[in-house]
């Protein structure tokens, strides 16, 4: 890390806190244009403790997150959220809303973040416990659900085409979907699944359900995942084989932290 506590607050830190692990980018708001203006740290988590455990002995662990940043981002990753149009929202219903489309569990906050390019609101859950230790350490952190940013990304991509686009965000365990459509979210969602044969099911089906075009409509793959082994198919091949357009794209690991880091 190129950041000390002398020189942190000319630095912006964004995070990714997720059960797969934890994802640090900072970069350098004062560095020259074409130098190493920000760097990645991955941050291994113990799978047997809670998001918010690890995050308590990331904060021991790691110093510069103690330094004072010009800003910080903190995107969580959860496939409890859901999605509503801005014009029918309400900030005092949000709970009520929520809960109509999740079971209520211990110990969770029910926020939200409003996508701004496509008049839309997430509404997502996040363990009092892991929100405490954020704002305790970061008093004024924007704090975001992964969806957020990914579902941004597509809106920007998407005012340069006039077809339909799918973005498909696949990690370890977790897969997310977003398509829009003219800068308008037709679908969001996130699926549970952690093998090339869950994940080309989820994505065929939702492509199916919302009547999209193989030969004229674009599907953007950003794919986290090991490189299939022992020359099985990777997920662009197999996807490739029912869709014309499937673009993989760059740096897939840190997608959702380049609108923090751009």
């Amino acid at each position: 890390m190129q950041v000390t506590g002398s020189n942190s607050a000319q630095h912006i830190l964004s995070i990714r806190l997720s059960a797969d692990g934890f994802y640090f980018a900072i970069l350098n708001t004062k560095a020259k244009e074409g130098s190493d203006s920000y760097t990645y740290y991955i941050y291994k988590v113990d799978e047997s403790l809670s998001i918010a455990a690890n995050f308590k002995q990331a904060i021991a662990q790691l110093d510069w997150l103690s330094f004072t940043y010009q800003a910080v981002h903190i995107v969580i990753t959860t496939r409890r959220f859901t999605i509503m149009p801005l014009d029918f929202f309400e900030d005092e219903q949000a709970e009520t809303i929520f809960y109509h489309n999740f079971h209520p569990i211990d110990n969770e906050e029910v926020v939200y973040n409003i996508l701004r390019k496509s008049d839309q609101v997430i509404l997502f859950g996040i363990d009092k416990a892991l929100s405490s230790l954020i704002y305790e350490l970061f008093p004024d952190a924007h704090l975001q659900v992964q969806a957020t940013p990914l579902f941004e990304y597509l809106a920007i991509q998407n005012r340069q085409v006039q077809h339909r686009q799918m973005l498909c965000f696949v990690a370890d365990h977790t897969l997310t979907i977003g398509v829009m459509e003219h800068r308008n979210l037709l679908f969001g969602n996130s699926f549970s699944c952690n093998c090339t044969s869950d994940r080309l099911y989820y994505i065929l089906y939702c492509w199916k359900q919302l009547g999209m075009n193989q030969l004229v409509d674009e599907l953007l793959l950003a794919d986290n995942t090991t490189p299939a082994q022992n020359g099985a198919p990777s997920l662009q091949q197999e996807l490739s084989r029912f869709i014309q357009q499937v673009n993989p794209l760059q740096s897939p690991t840190y997608l959702d932290l380049q609108s923090f880091i751009a």
